[in-house]
Formats: C-alpha cells, sequence, structure tokens
C-alpha cells in the first residue's frame, strides 16, 4: 500500500489493481497520513464493486474486441464507412489487447495528439504536386473522442462490461469551428462539368436534386420505383424513408437502365488500377458500380481541377438552400432533408445568402441616401424662409 506525488500536482495519488481493475487518482490530500487513510478507503470501495461486477457476470472487455464488436452492431450499418479505418487505427495507437477499463485520461491525450499529427490530401498545385493539409478539429474529435466514448458507452449498455471509471471525454474535446453553409453555384456546377465523366456528373446533378447524403446515393434498382416515382432508401439512424422523384430526377434514372444489373450508379474505368481502400481492381474501359470511397476520390480530384473547393455534403446544402429560396417554406427544407428537428434546418437554412444580403445593404443604403436628400431639402426650404422674413 502506498501513496505517491506527481508533478504538478500538490496532492498525493494512488494507483492500485484489483483482480485486473485498475483504480487511480488523486487522493485530495496534501498530508501523506491522511492520503494513506483515503487510500484504505478507496480500496476498499473499489473490491465491493469489483465484487459486484463478477457476481453479475460482467467482465473486461480489450480494445480490439470492443472495437470490432462495435463496427459489427453500429458502425457498418451507418453512414460513415470511414470510422472503419478510425477504429483500425485506435486498435494500434492504445494497444488492442488493453482494457477498456485501464484505458486512461493520459492515454485518451496521447492518442489525440497523435490523430492531429495526420494529415489528408487537398488537391495538386499548378505543377501536379499532391498537396497536403491537418485535420481538423473536428475530425480528431470524430475519429478519437466521440468515436472511442461511442464504443464505451455500447459496452456499458450493451455488453454488460465492467467500466469503472472512464476518461473525462469534455477534457480532450477540441474546439470546432462552425463551418458556413456552402452552396455550390451555377458557374461552378458548370466548371466541374468541363472536367467531370458523364456517369460522375449525373450523379452530382441527382445529389442535389434530392438532398442525400453520400451512403444514400449507392442506390440499388429495386430501391427505385418508376410507376410512383419514388425511390426507397434506409437514412441516418436507420430510418426508412420513401422519397418522390422531380422529372429531372426521374430523367436521369431513367436513362441509366441497363448500365447494371443491381447498382443504379455505375462508371467507367478511365485506367487499369487497383483501390487501395476496397482492393477492387478496375480494368480501364468496363463498367462498375460506383462505391462509398471512389465517390469522395472522384469529388477530390475533379473538382479540385476545375478549381471547386467543396464538399460532397455541400450538395445536400445546395439542395435546401435552392429550395428554400425559391418555395419560401423551412418546414418543406425539413421534410426534404429528412430533419427530425426543426431547428435543426433552421439552424442551417434560414441565413440569407449574399445576394439577399447585397440587395438589403442595397436597399439600406438607398434609403439612407433618400433620408439626407429629404433633410437637406427641408433644411434649404427652412432657410428660404428665414431668409423672406
Amino acid at each position: 500500500m502506498s501513496v505517491f506525488r506527481v508533478k504538478n500536482s500538490p496532492y498525493y495519488q494512488f494507483d492500485f489493481q484489483i483482480k485486473g481493475h485498475r483504480f487511480y487518482g488523486s487522493t485530495e490530500e496534501r498530508n501523506e497520513r491522511k492520503a494513506k487513510e483515503v487510500e484504505t478507503a478507496k480500496r476498499a470501495e473499489a473490491k465491493r464493486i469489483v465484487d459486484d461486477a463478477v457476481a453479475t457476470g460482467r467482465r473486461p472487455l480489450t480494445v480490439e474486441v470492443a472495437c470490432d464488436n462495435w463496427w459489427s452492431e453500429v458502425g457498418q450499418h451507418g453512414s460513415d464507412p470511414d470510422l472503419k479505418r478510425a477504429l483500425d487505427w485506435l486498435k494500434g495507437q492504445i494497444g488492442p489487447r488493453v482494457a477498456l477499463h485501464d484505458i486512461t485520461d493520459s492515454i485518451v491525450t496521447a492518442a489525440v495528439e497523435a490523430r492531429r499529427k495526420h494529415v489528408k490530401r487537398s488537391g495538386r498545385d499548378a505543377n501536379g504536386k499532391q498537396l497536403f493539409k491537418p485535420l481538423s478539429n473536428r475530425t480528431v474529435n470524430k475519429t478519437v473522442t466521440s468515436l472511442l466514448s461511442r464504443v464505451f458507452t455500447r459496452a456499458k449498455e450493451n455488453w454488460n462490461a465492467t467500466i469503472l471509471r472512464e476518461p473525462d471525454w469534455r477534457k480532450h474535446w477540441l474546439p470546432e469551428r462552425k463551418r458556413p453553409i456552402r452552396e455550390i453555384t451555377a458557374a461552378e456546377e458548370k466548371r466541374i462539368d468541363a472536367v467531370e465523366s458523364k456517369d460522375f456528373a449525373e450523379l452530382r446533378e441527382f445529389a442535389a436534386l434530392m438532398g442525400l447524403r453520400r451512403k444514400e446515393l449507392l442506390l440499388r434498382w429495386p430501391q427505385v420505383d418508376f410507376d410512383m416515382a419514388v425511390i426507397r432508401i434506409i437514412g441516418k439512424g436507420g430510418k426508412p424513408a420513401t422519397i418522390p422523384l422531380p422529372r429531372r430526377a426521374y430523367e436521369i434514372l431513367w436513362g441509366l437502365r441497363g448500365n447494371h444489373e443491381t447498382s443504379v450508379f455505375t462508371f467507367v474505368a478511365e485506367r487499369t488500377r487497383k483501390c487501395p481502400k476496397t482492393e477492387v481492381k478496375f480494368v480501364k474501359g468496363d463498367r462498375y458500380p460506383m462505391t462509398y470511397f471512389g465517390i469522395g476520390t472522384n469529388r477530390r480530384r475533379k473538382w479540385a481541377k476545375a478549381g471547386v473547393d467543396a464538399r460532397l455534403h455541400d450538395l445536400r446544402h445546395t439542395t435546401g438552400m435552392r429550395t428554400l429560396r425559391t418555395t419560401g417554406n423551412l418546414k418543406l427544407v425539413q421534410k426534404l432533408l429528412r430533419h427530425t428537428d426543426i431547428k435543426t434546418t433552421s439552424q442551417f437554412y434560414t441565413d440569407a445568402d449574399l445576394d439577399d444580403i447585397r440587395a438589403g445593404m442595397e436597399a439600406t443604403a438607398k434609403s439612407t441616401e433618400s433620408q439626407k436628400k429629404s433633410q437637406t431639402e427641408n433644411l434649404d426650404a427652412a432657410n428660404n424662409l428665414k431668409d423672406k422674413a
């Protein structure tokens, strides 16, 4: 039994294990004798907790097992396959055999700092050299702090796992900059059209018409009902949705019939290569179903070539902004984008666009000028009356 001091803290700390479960923290005492008394009490409480956990059948989980279980039960059914790579990275960073209950705040801090050193591709320069940029705080939060906390929650609530002390997730959350709503303009669409293949151009146009998320765009023919002019999808959170097809979206899908037996959106390979993420080999000239990662690769390469700095999700924002501008109906936008709460819709889509702001500024300037002119005329009239008097 012992207590100890650490740098930058005036209090004694405790750190011990009972049946493989680690307990650690501050005694909140500066006096060694009192600190040992606190440790004795902590050990007694820890033994009671562990004995209770054993009696109720709870068990420790390793990082590898927990991450694999979470992906199998939750992640693979979501809208972001990139989380699989994030989970694999976490297993390597923390250690696959480390128990969840042994993950401390310092381990999470180390993972966050390691992830912040990663970069991602950001197009090419004028000479064709690959450019990179650091990961955003939002990406780091999503792939480390948020992801780990989701695994912890699932382990506690669904797998009867013993987690006696969780890290303080709030301490590891990096500040995020709110993304402005980005609408892709008609001029930008024209520039992308000049460099993008017909297959991907039709996918992009369909996405802007329908407001679908990237994974929702991977339609299968059984999801398309030409008789009812609708598509049926499983949206975010596993929620089913039936979405009507406007005339142009209907025409796009109708023209894709016969390209592939099961997949709606397909593309013709521009070169022979193997996809590093899916290990699928593409042969130049052959047609293949579009994939989640392939859509992202096309956007990164072609849009950058067109000089358009935008995300695929901005196609969904484009749908919302254009619909609101045309109809003025926020409730309709909510239904179209399938937001559960209209507060989400109003948060993003009630901001006036640049043309609206410019028109308002022009109107204000015109009104101000008119008032100045009126005041000048009134003052001149008053002066004339004074002169006559």
